[in-house]
């Protein structure tokens, strides 16, 4: 039972400076964790595909946004607040282990407007963890709803996704 002339008088009763100390650690972790951690898998609003070339696997993946602390990633694209987030994971195709020494050059197509663009800043996301553990190359776009293909271009080798399907 709480005594409120316990607390008045000094003696600790239920409350101490240790145990408030204790309150506002535990109200601190239990805003930052959720504020701070990044997403380690896809969100169900991902889209994903994988394709091959000769010497790799290629696995692109669209989702939300990524909001990071001092990133280079993109915040505006072609006069948009950015809305979507492209990730690149290269693997090689008879090992299977993650390639981290090519940087990918991925055109994204718009299939109803039939309009291109080359993505300007897909750069390596080798030790950020925001989306998921295994490093990858990416960027922040804007990117209405729409069916795309994209185009993702490594060393001479190049895969194709067609009908992504962003909503």
């Amino acid at each position: 039972m709480f005594r409120l002339d316990r607390v008045m008088d000094g003696s600790p009763g239920w409350w101490s400076p240790l145990s408030a100390a204790f309150i506002s650690l535990m109200i601190g972790v239990a805003w930052f964790v959720p504020n701070s951690a990044p997403a380690l898998a896809a969100s169900p609003q991902d889209v994903e595909q994988t394709a091959q070339t000769t010497s790799y696997r290629i696995k692109v993946r669209i989702g939300l946004k990524v909001t990071m602390a001092m990133s280079t990633m993109t915040m505006v694209d072609q006069g948009h607040p950015v809305n979507r987030h492209l990730e690149v994971h290269i693997f090689g195709k008879q090992s299977g282990a993650n390639v981290k020494s090519v940087v990918p050059i991925v055109t994204i197509t718009n299939q109803a407007t039939r309009t291109s663009r080359k993505l300007a800043n897909v750069e390596a996301c080798l030790t950020a963890r925001h989306r998921e553990i295994e490093p990858h190359y990416g960027d922040n776009l804007f990117l209405p709803d729409g069916t795309y293909t994209v185009t993702v271009g490594v060393g001479q080798e190049t895969a194709v996704f067609r009908d992504v399907a962003v909503k």
